[in-house]
Order: C-alpha cells, then structure tokens, then sequence
C-alpha cells in the first residue's frame, strides 16, 4: 500500500475488521528481542515500509526528530560489535553466580549475523523554534524518537522479520565512529533480519533473568498507589480451569461406576481435557514425531552399538519393521520421521523429513556438542514439524533415536539438576559394567570441562546435547501453545521437557509422562517435572515406545469419560439412603 493510500483524504474514523484487530494485538504479544538471524537478505522495498512505519509514529509538536542510519558495510559492523563486547564485558563484571551466568547466555553475535542494522537517532536541535507540548519537557522529543523504534519493530513482526535492541553502547564512541553531528543522540541501535527462531516468550524471561509483572500491580487510579480495579471481561486461565474441573468431575462421578473407579486415569482425563480446553476429550487422531541424530560422544565406546547403527534404524523406521512401527499400527498412530543429525546421506528418501543441521554432534569431551545458532535451528525446526500438522492431531507422542543420545541425556539431567553421574546413568541399551562405568567417567569429565553448563538449561543442551533433542524442545514449546496434549517416551524425552520446563516452567501442564524407564535419570526427571507416569514397565527401548504403548491406555481412558452413559441417561434410579454405585 502506497503512503498516500494510508494516509488518505477519508474524514471517517479508521474501523479495523476482526482479523486486522487480531493481527496487530499479535504483532504486539509476539515481537521479540531477537539476537540470532538467517543471512538472508532484506529487499529495499521491504526496508523501506518499516522506515516508512517508524517515520509514521507519533511525535510531540510534530517534530519528527528521527534519522534512521543504515549499517551494512562489514567494517562497520565488526567495529560496532568489538565495542559491543568490550562494553557487554566490562559489564558482565557486575553480577555473581547464576545471574552473571544468565547475563553471559545472551548473545551479541546478531550485530555481525543481521544483513542490516539501523541506529535510530534524535536530532536535539530539530525545528528549534516549535516548542508546541514542549515547553515544560524538552525531553519529549527524545520520548517521540522511542515511539520511531516501537513502530519499527512492530512493523517487522509483521513482515515476518525479527529485530533486536543493542543498547549497551557509549553514545560518544558510535557518535564518533558513525560521523553523528554533536547535537544528534543516538536513541537505538537495531539489526533487523529473518531470525534463527524466534522464543515463545521474552528472552530475559526465558532465561531467568526476570519475570514480566501483573498488570494489575502496576495500574493505579487517581492517586499513587491506590489500585485500580480494572478488568480483562474474561475469566482468568486459573479459574476457567477450576471451573471446567469442577465440571469435569461432575460428570466424572456421574457415569455408571462407583466413584473413584478409576482410579489415576481420571487425573489423565482431566488433564487432557484441560490442556485442550474441552469438557470431552479429543483423542484422535494420534501421532507420534520420531527424530534421529547422531551424537559425537558416541566415539568414546558408551555404547553397545557403532553410530551407523542410528541410519540403520532409520532405514528399518521407514520399512515399518521397527518396534515403533508394530506399535504404531496397532493404536492407529501416525508416524512422522526426522532426520535432524544423521550420520549418513539418505538423498531424497521418501517418507523421511530432511532437516539435517549437521551429519552428528561434536564429541563433547572436545568441544561443545552443539552451537548456539545450530541449538536454535533444531529447535525451530521442532516447533516448525508441530505447526505442519496444523493442529490435526488431539494427542502428539514424540520419539528418537541415535546412538549415545542416552549419554548425552544423562549429562544435561547431571547439568541442570545438580546430580553426580553415578546417580543419573545407566545402562542404556545393552551395554556391561564396563561400558556403564565409562559413561560415568566420560559424563564426569564433560562436567568438569563445561562449568559454564552447571544448572543452566540453555548451556546444558548446548554442551552436551544432540540435535534430536533441541528439536523436541522446540516440539513441546510449540505444542503448549496450541493445546496439544504431548506424551512424553523415556529419559531423552524427559531430558527434553527438563530442558523446556527450564526455559518455560508452563510447559509441563500439557506434557504427559507415559511411562517411566529403567535409566535412574528419568526418574530425578520426572520428580522435577512432578509428572506421574502412566506406565510402569521398565522398558529402556526409546524410539517413542512407551509413548504409544501409553497412547492406547489414555485413548481408552477418554473413550470411558466421553462414551460411557450417565446413571440419568441410563435412567437408573438410587433409593433414598444410597447415592451411588459403591
């Protein structure tokens, strides 16, 4: 749409149809600072609309004290980074333990990464003589500058860009460095580009660094600090879950069996009904998203097998003669397969999803098993394979496999929990005492090599994780958005969701354990999470298994609550001392 078009000569207030209303409130709920892009270039026209909405953006006085400075130029970024870091450094040296670590977990490298970057800026001197609502505040143009950089950032939301805020900056040194005239302030600096992935919730929120504030404690009325009684007009999440409970156990106790009957899978029931907002639970179709990587620590001898093992399996997945497939086709499960980190080229095989970061992970004696962007992309594609269904699917079960993985899972839990090796490992699948006493011996020594990983989610997974395992975070997190009950298989499941409960503790209401393994990692797992699991059968197979197996008990369990008749629809009648079955 062209500037005049927007603009317009139409007397008549503005009216936004329902979906332009949604579209800017999710423009608003989703912007996010974003450190980590794509090297995709940005077209001219594209940049020229966000500029074009930044210079829309209201102004005391109708100033318009904006400049908007473009860097492209490598030099200039790599000069602005390396000040970045000197500073971001000098900073760092102001905060101890955990909160330096979290400090140190976010990222500069999106000065370098980012096809462009814009500083915005506020030219004091502009239009000198209007001091038209500046008269008591000359600072006001430095606020209207802000509201520049807000309409910008919006602005790329919607054009599916990401944009992230570097303010750790000495306005002297980029003044200087850019040529920036004496009497112009630089307000941000924003690199803008299509992000790696972009977090379900604010990156300082996700880290631990802070949570965001209730509404409610921050808006007074009349005088400071007399609260304001406001409301949204819709039942808060907590009290439409209690709610629906409520109803949930009515009906519950109202079908033709003693109450309680059911014992723990009435808790199931009502967990699923909630976590997909519906008094009858949705049950089919079900799927189950199985991914498979390669792992570097797989070289040190941890497991009974060789890597090749991993695209073997994947070969024998495809032909449907794997244990995941037999249970698959018996509770009508549908499988999707993918290839995050293998070992092996398979070309254009049919029926496999390709989205290979890297043919294994690294050797985590060595080096980080993973990069940060390598991370990210994993688990973008897992919250990606989750938005593909489009929300077909009332159940979603996920799988893996590669060799090592358990390893590297049994490392991240030791990481995060804070557990000696000894008390996390065991022994995987078929491997003897030998082979068990080195992976302790190898867990310990990568502990002791990434101290910067102890109890820090996003390091653990970075140091010691696979690709398979990123993407099911990236599964989970994007799952709970949509409502989407996720049943959990064993430990590198379960190591997934510790690492997604970390970053978002709300994940684990729509997570489902099902079932419980043999490793001692997966149960320190699942007393973290607090998840009971539906089975107890000491499988040690992964593959998504104990997910189906568990799959076919809760489908039954939610055909009882939803099928089963009421004592009122069975028109049966209690005499005056009884209530019911008993």
């Amino acid at each position: 749409m062209r500037t005049e078009e927007r603009e317009g000569n139409n007397s008549e207030e503005p009216k936004f149809t329902r979906e332009e209303k949604e579209g800017l409130y999710k423009a608003i709920y989703t912007r996010r600072d974003i450190r980590s892009y794509l090297s995709d270039p940005i077209e001219d026209e594209v940049l020229f609309r966000l500029l074009d909405a930044a210079h829309h953006a209201p102004s005391v006085g109708f100033t318009q004290p904006w400049n908007f400075l473009l860097i492209r130029e490598i030099s200039v970024k790599k000069a602005v980074y390396d000040h970045f870091v000197s500073v971001n450094e000098a900073a760092s040296k102001s905060y101890e333990g955990d909160r330096k670590l979290k400090y140190n977990s976010l990222k500069l490298q999106g000065i370098l990464d980012a096809p462009v970057s814009i500083l915005f800026t506020c030219d004091r001197n502009r239009d000198p003589g209007n001091l038209l609502g500046r008269s008591t505040n000359r600072n006001t143009d430095l606020y209207s500058a802000c509201l520049a950089v807000q309409n910008f950032w919006l602005a790329a939301q919607a054009e599916g860009l990401g944009a992230g805020w570097m303010s750790i900056f000495e306005p002297e040194f980029i003044k200087k460095l850019l040529e920036i005239p004496e009497t112009v302030e630089p307000i941000a600096l924003m690199t803008l580009g299509k992000p790696v992935w972009v977090p379900r919730s604010p990156i300082l929120e996700t880290v631990g660094w802070k949570a965001r504030q209730n509404l409610s404690d921050l808006v007074y009325e009349n005088r400071w600090g007399v609260p304001s009684h406001l409301s949204s007009g819709t039942e808060p999440e907590e009290d439409r879950i209690s709610s629906n409970s409520e109803t949930l156990q009515q009906r519950m106790d109202s079908l033709t069996k003693p109450v309680g009957s059911l014992g723990v899978l009435e808790d199931y029931i009502f967990k699923i009904c909630n976590i997909q907002k519906t008094s009858r639970p949705v049950f089919n179709p079900k799927a189950i998203l199985l991914f498979a990587g390669d792992h570097g620590i797989a070289e040190e001898g941890v497991s009974a097998y060789n890597r090749h093992v991993t695209a073997q399996m994947t070969y024998m997945f495809l032909s449907g003669g794997a244990a995941i497939n037999s249970l698959c086709r018996g509770n009508g499960i549908d499988l999707y397969l993918n290839d995050l980190g293998v070992d092996h080229d398979f070309g254009d095989t049919v029926g496999l999803n390709h989205a290979k970061v890297r043919r294994g992970s690294r050797n985590f004696l060595k080096e980080p098993a993973m990069t940060e962007a390598e991370t990210e992309l994993a688990i973008e594609f897992g919250r990606e394979s989750v938005r593909k269904l489009e929300n077909r699917y009332g159940f979603l079960g996920i799988g893996e496999m590669g060799i090592g993985n358990t390893t590297s899972a049994a490392a991240i839990v030791c990481s995060i929990l804070g557990k000696p090796p000894e008390e996390c490992v065991g022994a995987g699948t078929g491997v003897g005492r030998s082979t068990l006493e080195k992976k302790i011996r190898v867990i310990a020594q990568g502990l002791e090599k990434h101290k910067r990983a102890d109890r820090n989610e996003w390091n653990s997974l970075v140091c010691f994780g696979g690709y398979e395992i990123a993407a099911m975070v990236g599964v989970i997190e994007e799952a709970v958005l949509r409502g989407i009950p996720v049943i959990l298989d064993g430990m590198i499941t379960g190591a997934a969701a510790l690492v997604a409960f970390r970053r978002n503790p709300g994940v684990v209401s729509s997570c489902i354990a099902g079932h419980i393994s043999s490793e001692p990692a997966h149960r320190w797992i699942l007393e973290e999470l607090d998840l009971r699991p539906v089975l107890d059968l000491s499988l040690a197979l992964g593959e998504g298994s104990g997910a189906a197996l568990a799959m076919g008990v809760l489908e039954s369990g939610c055909r009882l609550f939803s099928e089963m008749k009421t004592f009122e629809e069975a028109n049966i009648r209690f005499s005056k001392n009884e209530t019911s079955l008993s």
